[in-house]
């Protein structure tokens, strides 16, 4: 059941254009400071299918508003409060929804792409209907309704979303840091690629839903359901391997075995390098879970290790050109001087690792006219990393987060940075000489 009922309420107010005009030009005013402005109240107002693209509604008074598949893409409505609102179907995408009240709103099948939704409440609220014609009627506690909504790359760090109705919605690499959850039903939901890190999940029911690397550090998930959900790949805290709520889930495990074989397989990886691939055998550990492990100088250099959890573990100037650790959880890890020439890190958590000078410019192929393959690092996260003197020329680096990370004299030139995001960084003697830096964000 939605908060809003499908057929056209008779409560809603249906505003002219010009009514709807000098409401948004008074507005403006107020924001501005000016004496003669007036915050806008378009309560319980019809907004439905209109085109408000890039509206400028911040501070406005929209409880109750009816805003049903209207285009509101880009628009400013931080703090806004739009308390029992209907926004089915509506385009959101790219719209600023910073700390706004949307307790009990209706966002079924919204489009919210791109949408900033930081410290904004979306739990469940009292809603008050009523016209001009009878008395205001006080409707039972409803919450808010995300079920279908599109929310891709969504920041909604902070926000409070308990009991949020969410079945199937799409939060594919949305921020969910901080995040409230709690008793919140994302049955089937996809929250692949999302960061839940320090969100409180405790109480919801995530059956079926898609966790695919996501990463759950430091979440909360007491009483939380599980059932049928994919977390592979999943980034989660050492604890968490043992938590009643994860026991049953499809996380990767730590296998004794693989352990006890690790120096017989990395043998035979250095056999299989230094031979062209006639003797020995190309290490493969992919998806091992290999906490706190000692691999200083270790040659891996073309490895399969796609999804391996090496937290905390000392590869400090290891061989790793051309290996695959797309989507390998490296929080911790030390990566001093390390050679990563030519590798996947696409979607590799980093959070807090040392590659302080370690090589991730393009490496020459021999025997491929000159050919140079650049290290893929799309999606990565180096929160909080040490990455002092490190060499990512001409690395992939689209929508890569260097949030709080050092990267005092790091050497980014030509490198691909679409999206990524450096706030908080320490960049004094960065280079980013031809770099792509479109949309990126936090260099100001």
């Amino acid at each position: 059941m939605g908060t809003q009922p499908e057929e056209r309420r008779t409560d809603w107010r249906r505003l002219t254009p010009g009514q709807l005009a000098r409401q948004v030009d008074m507005h403006q005013r107020f924001l501005r400071g000016d004496a003669h402005g007036e915050r806008a109240d378009l309560s319980h107002a019809d907004l439905g299918e209109l085109d408000l693209t890039a509206i400028d509604l911040r501070h406005a008074r929209l409880a109750g508003a009816r805003f049903a598949y209207g285009r509101l893409g880009q628009a400013r409505l931080t703090g806004a409060d739009l308390t029992g609102a209907d926004l089915r179907m509506a385009r959101l995408d790219g719209a600023d929804l910073t700390g706004a009240d949307l307790r009990g709103a209706c966002l079924r099948g919204a489009d919210l792409a791109d949408a900033v939704l930081v410290d904004a409440d979306m739990r469940e609220a009292a809603i008050v209907r009523g016209d001009a014609s009878g008395p205001a009627t006080k409707l039972p506690p409803a919450p808010t309704e995300l079920t279908r909504a599109t929310m891709h790359r969504a920041r909604v760090m902070n926000a409070r979303l308990a009991s949020v109705m969410a079945l199937q919605t799409d939060l594919t690499d949305a921020d969910l840091r901080g995040t409230s959850l709690a008793k919140a039903d994302m049955r089937n939901a996809v929250l692949s690629g999302a960061i839940l890190a320090g969100a409180d999940l405790s109480g919801g029911d995530f059956s079926g839903a898609s966790l695919r690397e996501a990463d759950l550090s430091a979440a909360v998930f007491a009483g939380a359901s599980f059932k049928g959900a994919d977390l592979s790949g999943a980034i989660v805290d050492a604890e968490a391997y043992e938590a009643a709520e994860l026991r049953e889930t499809n996380l990767a495990r730590s296998d004794e075995g693989l352990i006890a074989r690790l120096p017989e397989m990395l043998a035979a990886h250095r056999d299989w390098m230094r031979s062209g691939g006639r003797d020995g055998a190309r290490a493969n550990l992919s998806r091992a879970v290999l906490l706190r492990s000692q691999l200083a100088g270790a040659e891996l250099a073309a490895a399969l290790m796609s999804h391996v959890v090496l937290r905390d573990s000392d590869l400090a100037g290891a061989q790793l050109a051309m290996c695959d650790l797309s989507h390998a959880d490296l929080r911790g890890v030390r990566l001093v001087k390390a050679d990563m020439r030519g590798a996947n890190l696409s979607r590799a958590t980093l959070s807090g690792a040392d590659l302080s000078d370690a090589d991730l410019s393009p490496l020459d192929l021999i025997d491929h006219g000159g050919r140079r393959m650049p290290s893929r690092v799309e999606r990565a996260r180096f929160d909080g990393a040490m990455l002092q003197g490190c060499l990512l020329r001409g690395a992939r680096l689209n929508g890569a987060s260097f949030a709080g990370a050092d990267l005092r004299g790091a050497d980014l030139s030509g490198a691909q940075l679409r999206r990524a995001s450096f706030a908080g960084a320490r960049i004094e003697g960065m280079r980013l000489d031809g770099a792509d830096l479109s949309e990126a964000i936090g260099l100001d």
